[in-house]
């Protein structure tokens, strides 16, 4: 592949998760906004427009129904606010390792025999759109020599977009290699969420593949034993003993990209829905056939636009000349 543009886009849905509780139930958990925690109708909620924030560190896109927090100008996911929880994202965990685009990539310089991991840590924040209807906006980073071989060999524009009445985000990022710049094969690119562990126990990959999932201390070197690989490991004993005996492995729950439009996990308490919806296969590579990750144990949920699992070095997307 010479050198040009490539889009990948998602739609991540955050919806309070109803199917399986009694209408009784339903009724006893009205909208709730974050600000302060006042109740308020549905209606009021879809009347407000989208507000923007930009502080020193972080940007806040807020429609009255979720608050999503960004590092600025890195473009990392830091929080997401909704139905009274205030961070649906494990907030154990650093801020650039809660909600982020990356890839996977090798090339001259480059030693490490699995390629280097690029967290696409952006470098300026643009307002692309600004509307009580919608608001986008752009982190950014461009590529210079400067930088050969410790980052990816890329311009990218990482998107988020927020509108009026929705309770979910739009993610989408442009890929850019200009001509005459170093070649480089691309690995994996993917968006990847890490949850609160304490609420998200029961993943969702399919209709008939769903299920409470262990922890993930349970993976550790105490509780469990890895096996042939490191991702496949036997639960010998588990926080929970139901899990006992279990081999967790995130490959079991790969799919065919044709079969990947929406997966994510649910919280009972409080009752909600975190989806990954992904509403078209044709930026995959590999054809429908072709296998990706999708959510696993962390509690994880990943987007995989690129991957050379499940088909190898064959597939690697060559970059450049």
């Amino acid at each position: 592949m010479g050198s040009g543009k490539i889009l990948f886009a998602l739609l991540t849905l955050f919806s309070q998760f109803m199917a399986a509780f009694s209408n009784s139930q339903q009724n006893e958990n009205p909208s709730v906004d974050f600000h302060g925690g006042e109740k308020r109708n549905g209606s009021s909620l879809l009347s407000e427009g989208v507000q923007l924030r930009i502080e020193k560190d972080y940007v806040v896109l807020d429609n009255g129904i979720l608050q999503v927090t960004l590092s600025n100008p890195g473009g990392h996911v830091t929080g997401i606010q909704y139905n009274g929880l205030e961070n649906l994202l494990e907030a154990d965990n650093g801020e650039s390792d809660r909600g982020y685009w990356d890839v996977v990539w090798s090339g001259e310089g480059v030693t490490r025999k699995k390629g280097r991991l690029d967290r696409l840590e952006g470098t300026n924040l643009t307002v692309v759109v600004e509307t009580e209807e919608k608001v986008e906006i752009s982190f950014t980073r461009m590529w210079n020599s400067s930088l050969q071989a410790k980052v990816v060999p890329l311009n990218f524009d990482k998107r988020y977009v927020m509108l009026r009445g929705s309770s979910g985000f739009y993610t989408y990022a442009i890929y850019e290699h200009l001509e005459g710049w170093p070649a480089f094969d691309l690995d994996n690119t993917r968006i990847v969420f890490k949850l609160a562990k304490q609420k998200f126990r029961y993943m969702a990959i399919a209709d008939n593949r769903q299920r409470y999932m262990p922890l993930p201390e349970d993976r550790s070197p105490e509780r469990g034993k890895t096996l042939a690989y490191p991702e496949a490991v036997l639960l010998v004993n588990p926080i929970e003993p139901e899990f006992k005996g279990e081999v967790d492995d995130k490959y079991l729950y790969s799919c065919e990209s044709q079969d990947i439009g929406v997966h994510g996990w649910i919280s009972a308490d409080p009752r909600i829905g975190f989806w990954q919806i992904t509403p078209s296969n044709e930026f995959r590579t590999g054809g429908p056939l072709k296998q990706f990750l999708t959510s696993h144990v962390g509690p994880t949920t990943l987007t995989v636009m690129h991957s050379t699992h499940y088909a190898g070095a064959n597939i690697t997307m060559k970059i450049g000349p």
